[in-house]
């Protein structure tokens, strides 16, 4: 049963979160609450030495603040919901053409890539399609999202398939307001909503008037807040959820203002709904943690217990002004190879450090999300995992590619720990996150992909 409520008003239909004092309202029940699963692929490989601790064990919020020339150290404020892991492989033995685009093409698929470059594809369905199968109302796609440059003419995304073979990628959506749109009512279903005025109306009103979606249920918000059955717990959530969306409408009216398309302005309003004029100058991590923010928001008010979001692609134009770039002034993609070429590799010392410069700046931008995850008391049902398409940007190499695992998954997942699961296909870690994301509804019994061994990888498990 979809237990989605929402508050109505003028048009605008704004989902709830979960609320213990108000089983009828609240996104799921008490008794019953969903896992949740978000699958981040990140581009262009980690400076593997300057990435995780040098040994494994016990993850501590001390011992890894600690660690400052590794880049997972600003993840240390979430030390005890984390599980790092080493030692997982993709399917391929290395690249047979392009890497980048072969390995998104493994990552969350678990079998080998066919083809390559652009017109590269998946040897079978993507984890989160089979879980969105499982675990969606009605088995509804999961939600896909993109940070980066989809028009970038080569790439793009590679993450999320429905099957095996051409034509079997899901495109994923770019612009943060998309998503938005759909968690406070404004897209259109059926050709109009529910108020008289179209989505594309009631947007522009918003922008022209300053006002929040907020402002439109602001009375039913009000009274629900003065009802005796909530906790206390329940209003500090249902102020958090609405701040939120509020900070997301703030966010992207920041980014539009800086839009323009053939060198023309263009309003907000247009920015926000035909798409971004994609900016290399590090707007990537702003729209990625706006995604992550809204993802949040989708998951504790059970808008959709799936997602992806691909972060970057494998010829990232990025200029990120990390002081070691300060004198290179190169791409991502160049900083990854060591050298000024999208085809060469080499050894350039300054571009080494200015990616673990960068790594460090993309686990920010993870941190930011796990913030938004804590604060809506998600960390207990949600699986949050971060990977990359290869390992190490030189090589483009397939093994030992880095895996961070935020959330327990219902408590299924250990946490607080830094395990090397031994040298293993990334197979073995999809059977145990499917089975965390599936248990309310059924049994993972299956092995998923193509690899060395079944079940999941020893020592994931709580």
């Amino acid at each position: 049963m979809n237990r989605r409520a929402f508050l109505r008003a003028g048009g605008v239909a704004i989902a709830l979160p979960f609320l213990e004092g108000l089983p009828s309202r609240s996104a799921w029940a008490a008794d019953s609450p969903p896992v949740f699963s978000l699958y981040i692929v990140a581009a262009c490989g980690v400076v593997g030495k300057k990435f995780f601790p040098d040994a494994t064990g016990p993850l501590t919020t001390d011992g890894l603040a600690a660690m400052t020339d590794k880049a997972t150290h600003v993840l240390a404020p979430h030390a005890k919901n984390l599980l790092f892991i080493r030692g997982i492989n993709f399917p391929m033995g290395g690249p047979t053409n392009c890497g980048h685009a072969q390995g998104l093409c493994q990552s969350l698929t678990a079998r080998p890539a066919q083809g390559g470059g652009s017109t590269a594809s998946a040897g079978g369905v993507s984890a989160d399609v089979l879980i969105a199968q499982l675990v969606n109302e009605g088995g509804a796609e999961p939600l896909t999202l993109y940070a980066g440059n989809r028009r970038n003419g080569y790439i793009a995304e590679r993450i999320s398939f429905k099957g095996g073979g051409a034509g079997q990628v899901r495109s994923a959506d770019d612009n943060p307001y998309t998503l938005y749109s759909k968690l406070v009512g404004l897209a259109e279903s059926g050709g109009s909503s529910s108020g008289g005025n179209s989505g594309a109306q009631l947007a522009e009103e918003l922008i022209r008037s300053r006002k929040s979606a907020n402002d439109f249920v602001r009375e039913e918000l009000n009274s629900l807040m003065r009802m005796s059955a909530l906790s206390s717990a329940d209003k500090k959530r249902l102020q958090q959820h609405f701040d939120a969306i509020r900070d997301a409408e703030v966010t992207m009216g920041e980014m539009a203002g800086t839009c323009s398309q053939a060198g023309l302005s263009t309003s907000e309003l247009d920015a926000l709904k035909s798409g971004f004029a994609f900016k290399t100058n590090g707007m990537i991590e702003d729209v990625a943690k706006l995604h992550l923010e809204l993802v949040a928001l989708a998951f504790a008010c059970n808008f959709n217990r799936v997602a992806t979001l691909q972060h970057g692609d494998g010829t990232d134009g990025t200029r990120y002004s990390v002081p070691a770039n300060a004198t290179l002034g190169w791409p991502f993609h160049h900083i990854s190879h060591r050298v000024q070429s999208d085809a060469a590799t080499g050894n350039n010392p300054t571009a080494e450090q200015a990616h673990a410069e960068i790594d460090v700046l993309r686990m920010q931008t993870l941190l930011h999300g796990l913030d938004q995850f804590k604060a809506r008391d998600l960390f207990d049902k949600s699986i949050i995992m971060w990977t990359n398409h290869v390992s190490d940007g030189p090589s483009h190499s397939f093994r030992n590619v880095p895996t961070i695992i935020a959330g327990s998954g219902g408590g299924y997942l250990k946490q607080g720990a830094f395990i090397d699961a031994g040298d293993v296909t990334n197979n073995r870690l999809f059977n145990g996150l499917i089975a965390a994301a599936v248990r309310d509804k059924t049994e993972w019994t299956e092995n998923f992909g193509e690899g060395k061994g079944s079940g999941p990888i020893d020592g994931m498990l709580a």
